[in-house]
């Protein structure tokens, strides 16, 4: 039975709590009067009253004529019956919690008040009848889980914002959402890689905060995860693991304080998980894109292509194939059966600044690099990547035509098969520092005679074509007499003065110190072969 004074006390007391919550205002009422909606108080009918009872008593957004929002909020009992509306305005629509705690208010106050009216007994959703302070009670959970919704999305946005940035930067994307998420929680968080180590953290000061666990244990703590679907408490902390598709692909670990962790801490946790878990697979996807098509090019540059294809297929990579390459090759022991040598190879050339583009062939790594890489430089990084040092790199000749990167190839097969062989077989090592080891080795092929020659005597020969000297002759001889001034000078009928301005000379050009064992090694073969020449066909290039 529809009791009016109940109906108006419910539309006040909705208003009133309105009122409180302060971010809109009430623009009109209407109450239900015999199942009809009229505005109160009594004034001239106006275009709303019409909108308003097309409504039948759903909420809804009322147009409005002026910038801002408006809104038709009902209030009804137990039964459903109608018993009022307010229509409310704001300058701007409010946020999805301020709309669920404004329906909430008023499906309170109308139940509240559903329950006091004479000759009805309302019963909750267990058939018990329903205390005249279950209102207050209910308010207070209701207002309880508006602000644990707020805190949500104040987590979320801060999160959301701070993953934005920059997707592609892994070490600065990872440690501004261990920043963020420390900051939100005042707990120290701390970011893992797939295999544990840390690669990002916030509040934990230099030393690593807790032990790395082995990889039983993390995949126990993953099944954990997966079961429960809530962060899995380990020694001092808190571990998120983020996953792709059963993949483990980092993990967030949240560190244990004085006080204990709230459920607020816990959402914040696994929402930035779940950030991780985004960034991560992006960036495996972007990776194993460029992999797919760099190792087509890489695999097509070494075998060889014709230079306008490999400038049109480069450049559509974003890389520039104009230019002095060379071709790097790397080998790990064990065998990795995935590609984590190539990705160790592209964090290494980005970390040196160096342009590259980056394949596997068979159980090697194989890239094509812009400029001039240092293997001193270059194994360390490789390694620290990898965690381990038991590889072997060979870095071919400069290649200055798209032809010549077949040839630089096989120079790096070559370096890094005499690498593998020898007593210190974990390293890097250049073609032209291989020395005699370029005629000893040929793996299969003719000895490089002509660049052997070429690399240890090639500046003297140009320096005599070009004055009409004889420093290669000068150098063999002393060379064959062991380094003797007195029988080298009498060799040469010349004074022993004038062959050490020669000798000055020849070291000055050449920059080998003749006092090296290794270098008057190789210039003593290279001399010999020097003498072996063809008559009009010298080793050296033009």
């Amino acid at each position: 039975m529809f009791n009016r004074s109940v109906a108006e006390e419910s539309l006040n007391t909705a208003a009133q709590a309105v009122s409180e919550i302060g971010f809109c205002e009430i623009e009109d009422r209407y109450l239900a009067v015999n199942g009809q909606l009229s505005p109160v108080p009594k004034r001239a009918p106006l275009p709303l009253d019409r909108d308003i009872r097309r409504l039948d008593g759903r909420d809804s957004v009322l147009p409005c004529a002026k910038p801002g929002w408006r809104y038709a909020l009902f209030t009804l009992n137990l039964s459903r019956e109608l018993y009022g509306c307010l229509v409310l305005s704001a300058a701007r629509p409010p946020r999805l919690t301020q709309l669920m705690q404004l329906r909430a208010v008023a499906g309170t106050t109308g139940m509240a008040h559903a329950r006091e009216s004479p000759g009805e007994q309302s019963t909750d959703a267990n058939g018990q009848s329903l205390r005249r302070d279950d209102r207050d009670q209910r308010l207070l959970s209701l207002s309880a889980t508006v602000q644990e919704l707020e805190d949500h999305v104040r987590i979320r946005d801060a999160l959301d914002q701070g993953a934005t940035p920059d997707l592609g930067d892994s070490d600065s994307s990872e440690r501004l959402l261990a920043e963020i998420l420390s900051r939100l929680t005042a707990r120290p968080v701390c970011i893992e890689d797939a295999f544990g180590h840390i690669s990002a953290a916030a509040g934990t000061g230099s030393r690593r905060p807790y032990p790395r666990l082995a990889a039983a244990a993390r995949s126990r703590t993953v099944q954990l995860w997966l079961a429960s679907g809530a962060p899995v408490p380990e020694p001092r902390r808190l571990v998120a693991p983020a996953l792709s598709r059963g993949e483990v692909l980092g993990a967030i670990c949240m560190l244990e304080t004085d006080r204990p962790f709230s459920a607020g801490e816990i959402f914040a946790l696994k929402y930035a998980t779940r950030l991780l878990e985004i960034e991560l697979s992006h960036r495996r996807s972007l990776v194993k894109l460029e992999l797919r098509l760099g190792r087509d090019l890489v695999d097509e540059l070494v075998s060889g292509m014709d230079s306008a294809t490999a400038v049109v297929r480069a450049k559509a990579l974003g890389y520039d194939i104009r230019g002095p390459q060379h071709v790097i090759v790397a080998e790990w022991q064990p065998p990795r059966a995935d590609d984590s040598v190539v990705v160790a190879l592209r964090t290494t050339f980005l970390e040196l600044h160096l342009s590259a583009i980056v394949s596997s062939r068979s159980d090697m790594a194989v890239a094509v690099v812009r400029g001039d890489p240092l293997g001193a430089e270059l194994f360390p990084v490789i390694a620290r990547t990898l965690r381990s040092a038991t590889g072997a790199v060979g870095i071919g000749g400069p290649s200055l035509e798209v032809a010549q990167i077949p040839r630089s190839f096989s120079e790096a097969l070559r370096a890094v098969h005499i690498r593998a062989s020898s007593i210190d077989r974990f390293g890097a090592t250049r073609f032209d520092q291989l020395g005699i080891y370029r005629i000893l080795d040929t793996a299969g092929g003719k000895p490089d005679l002509a660049g052997y020659v070429d690399q240890w005597l090639g500046p003297l020969q140009r320096t005599d074509d070009s004055r009409g000297s004889e420093l290669v002759h000068t150098l063999a001889q002393y060379l064959d007499h062991g380094g003797n001034y007195e029988n080298t000078a009498e060799s040469l009928n010349i004074h022993r003065s004038t062959l050490r301005y020669r000798l000055k000379a020849i070291r000055e050009i050449t920059g080998f110190d003749l006092a090296d064992p290794e270098a008057r090694l190789n210039l003593h073969v290279a001399t010999r072969a020097w003498r072996l020449r063809r008559r009009g066909a010298p080793f050296h290039g033009p």
